[in-house]
């Protein structure tokens, strides 16, 4: 009814009406039916956490072998310099080491590449791109 009044422009609202508005939100928002539920992980002690990671149990993201294998692009590595001085090429992400010359590389979906051992390692325990964080083989 009021809203048929109000469409007609024939309701004036006062200040009071959203104040009452607003302290309903206000209460409705303090009302949190699942507060037991809640864990407050920055507070627990290193047991209360250890605790908890045994009863959550391990959860894998990772990929199996014949997958990894199935969608990793790999290749040698091998290193031509196009430019005088030589480009400085980034070493591998997980290890922190630099290719070298006959070294087994695999290549991600989104083209970030590393040392083949390396980044199956990673994939068996996430699938993700250690740089960019997107899903690193389709499944």
């Amino acid at each position: 009814m009021w809203l048929n009044k109000f469409v007609r422009g024939e309701v004036l609202l006062d200040w009071r009406d959203f104040l009452v508005d607003r302290q309903l939100i206000r209460r409705a928002s303090l009302v949190d039916r699942h507060r037991e539920m809640r864990l407050d992980v920055d507070n627990m002690s290193y047991e209360e956490l250890l605790a908890l990671g045994e009863r959550i149990g391990h959860v894998s993201t990772g990929l199996s072998e014949e997958k990894i294998m199935s969608g990793l692009k790999q290749w040698k590595y091998l290193h031509i310099p196009l430019e005088e001085p030589a480009t400085v090429v980034e070493p591998c992400c997980i290890c922190q080491e630099d290719y070298a010359d006959g070294e087994d590389m695999g290549r991600v979906e989104c083209g970030h590449y590393f040392h083949t051992a390396c980044i199956k390692q990673w994939l068996v325990i996430k699938n993700t791109c250690p740089i960019c964080k997107k899903a690193a083989l389709g499944t």
